[in-house]
């Protein structure tokens, strides 16, 4: 399955390279990383920008119950691949800049205890990069982290950012065994942020 999934990462590079922030898909080993951000508690897991699905494979390998993880992916081509290669999860085809509607129901369920990230988050501007984690802040009440990896030695989230959504960040983990290494972010709002505006 790796190689096929090497395969349809690649092809998709081909076609459409700006649309893809890497040659190869996220790695074993930060995909493990990115998994052992999780809280320790149930609820919902979503994952935005699934690609041909390490992290997601990562996530049911830590414990995740299929039928609490929801995957994220706009890319037609990657969301077909998903759905084939994981039947028993939710697979959604949206924006993840849509975040709040594409879950709305889904969150009735159970509460979303995390947000885990392979976007792009770099590459977007404080205002997209707001509308983003304010969605994924609401969703977890505040109370869960939004994990994010990177290939920026520094946090890819803008200060601006941070200040007015009251995140804090940490970094925790350096992969190494990637391509190109990656580093493992994971933001959390602060209480007396939650307390104001919660």
């Amino acid at each position: 399955m790796k190689n096929n999934a090497e395969f349809v990462f690649f092809s998709k590079w081909l076609k459409s390279p700006m649309s893809v922030a890497s040659v190869t898909p996220s790695s074993t080993q930060l995909a493990k990383a990115m998994a052992s951000g999780l809280p320790d508690k149930e609820g919902l897991v979503i994952e935005l920008g699934g690609g041909t699905g390490p992290i997601t494979h990562a996530l049911l390998d830590a414990g995740v119950r299929p039928d609490h993880l929801v995957v994220i992916e706009r890319d037609p081509h990657f969301h077909r691949y998903l759905q084939k290669r994981f039947p028993d999860i939710k697979v959604l085809c949206g924006d993840a800049l849509q975040l709040t509607s594409l879950i709305e129901g889904l969150s009735a369920k159970a509460p979303t205890c995390a947000v885990v990230s392979g976007l792009p988050l770099l590459s977007m501007n404080a205002h997209t990069q707001k509308q983003l984690l304010k969605q994924s802040m609401h969703l977890t009440q505040g109370k869960g982290p939004f994990i994010q990896f990177s290939y920026s030695p520094s946090s890819p989230l803008k200060k601006t950012v941070e200040r007015e959504l009251g995140l804090a960040s940490r970094c925790v983990a350096q992969v190494w065994r990637n391509v190109p290494p990656a580093k493992v972010w994971v933001y959390e709002q602060n209480e007396a942020y939650q307390l104001r505006f919660g």
